[in-house]
């Protein structure tokens, strides 16, 4: 049976199946020293990795046909800027940071078949949730894109973030754009440090990727980590301990009590917390 009578999605699928077997002992050859070097893919990683990049292709093509010009974070981006052809990093949904182009990304979703993901009960919270998620059933395209204005949750640090739009660059992939690499960092350590199910090893393996690959300034980097309250986190997961993603805290008021820890400011985190709170009381009254 011919890929196009099965289609790209179950094509990769079988592939993956029929391959595994032959492949499953082979070791993929790294050009970097330890502890630089990624870890070995599977066949079924592989085509996972496959699958991913032909249907986020086919979602940047039908943005670039719209004239629309998305800025990947994390996921792609660090794939693509860090990794290189004989390694995997897999990813899951696709992070989209946006500004005044909000609107017209999300209308762009809609109108390919995306619907958002509302959460109940958080009428007046929601907006300081960081994110809006849009998802669709069609096999040929990411079935989860998240929508992003930021990557804080709840509690907003002092970060750029139109800044980091205006330095992002054209990405190889058409209708997409990727961060610098030193913003790239900041993101993926900002991300790590709100996480509410955290993945400090892997995080860790892409810091170090990152750095070694897509040569960025770190005294930028460290300039920014500052001027953005990130420092501490940022300090935290560049350092040789905290190599396990620990406990996570009960969602809610705990998680954020807990977020203190990764917060360089007192104040920035307080106002955060009474802010947040008061919206929350917002919700359960109106």
């Amino acid at each position: 049976m011919s890929t196009q009578q099965i289609g790209w999605c179950n094509f990769i699928t079988q592939m993956a199946d029929t391959v595994e077997h032959d492949i499953s002992g082979f070791h993929f050859v790294s050009f970097l020293p330890p502890p630089n070097s990624a870890p070995v893919a599977t066949a079924v990683e592989l085509a996972a990795a496959m699958l991913y990049e032909h249907r986020l292709d086919n979602l940047g093509r039908l943005f670039d046909a719209k004239g629309v010009h998305a800025l990947i974070v994390k996921g792609q981006a660090i794939v693509d800027l860090a990794y290189s052809g004989d390694k995997v990093r897999l990813a899951g949904d696709v992070d989209l940071l946006v500004g005044d182009d909000e609107e017209r990304i999300c209308s762009c979703l809609q109108q390919l078949g995306y619907h958002e993901r509302k959460a109940p009960g958080r009428r007046f919270s929601h907006r300081l949730l960081g994110e809006r998620p849009f998802v669709t059933k069609n096999s040929e395209l990411p079935g989860l894109i998240e929508i992003h204005r930021f990557l804080d949750k709840a509690i907003l640090r002092p970060v750029d973030y139109a800044g980091i739009r205006s330095r992002s660059r054209p990405s190889k992939r058409k209708g997409f754009l990727y961060p610098s690499s030193e913003d790239l960092i900041l993101l993926l350590v900002l991300h790590e440090s709100v996480a509410l199910v955290p993945s400090v090893a892997r995080t860790k393996q892409d810091l170090r990727m990152l750095m070694t690959n897509a040569h960025p300034n770190m005294e930028v980097v460290m300039d920014r980590a500052r001027a953005w309250q990130l420092e501490r986190a940022l300090v935290d997961l560049l350092s040789d301990g905290q190599s396990g993603d620990g406990p996570v805290p009960a969602a809610g008021f705990p998680y954020l009590l807990a977020q203190r820890s990764r917060h360089d400011s007192n104040l920035t985190w307080a106002r955060g917390m009474l802010r947040y709170g008061a919206l929350r009381v917002l919700d359960r009254l109106l």
